[in-house]
């Protein structure tokens, strides 16, 4: 019986594995019997290719109200039955915040509802995986915003991107979402 490997000893081989798993050869290697084969390998397995070709990501915090975040799950699964092509909630996100950035400071403006300080904390932060691409389009149309004389702040404007693509996906579908399930999938497949 082998011993299980303490967390720091796991967290050192994750970090010391190379992402990018090249065409030569692995199992030619020697390996000592303390190092272990990395899941993927050792099952005989390769990421799929999209996975190993994507550009780098950044964590994303975004502070929702529980009716916000159901709303945005609800949208995102209408959005996948009525053929969309994000297949996980990350990703949607991401599209709906490059959608809001692609906008003019002008046409934000016009569809961002007035919004106070809520009386007391309802929502809580949402982090979210999204490309690099993705945040740097945000940050220029937050400077935007802000030279047009808009001061939204990175959850604000999130929130407004995510607002306008749920309004979008409720019309694209009839006028209704679907009640979206407490813990949505990993990911959707057709």
């Amino acid at each position: 019986m082998t011993a299980r490997r303490s967390l720091r000893d796991r967290n050192r081989a994750a970090i010391a594995l190379d992402p990018e798993p090249t065409d030569v050869d692995h199992a030619a290697e020697p390996r000592s019997s303390d190092q272990q084969e990395p899941p993927a390998r050792a099952a005989g397995k390769r990421r799929p290719l999209a996975e190993r070709t994507a550009g780098p990501t950044a964590r994303l915090g975004i502070y929702l109200t529980p009716a916000e975040f159901d709303a945005a799950k609800a949208a995102y699964l209408a959005d996948w039955s009525n053929g969309g092509s994000a297949d996980t909630f990350a990703r949607w996100i991401a599209s709906a915040i490059d959608t809001h950035a692609a906008r003019t400071p002008r046409q934000r403006a016009a569809g961002a509802e007035p919004r106070g300080r809520a009386e007391e904390r309802t929502g809580s932060t949402r982090s979210f995986t999204v490309p690099i691409d993705t945040v740097a389009r945000m940050r220029a149309a937050i400077t935007a915003d802000q030279k047009a004389g808009r001061w939204p702040s990175d959850s604000a404007w999130c929130g407004e991107a995510i607002g306008q693509a749920v309004s979008i996906a409720r019309a694209q579908n009839g006028g209704t979402l679907p009640t979206p399930p407490p813990r949505l999938p990993n990911r959707l497949v057709r």
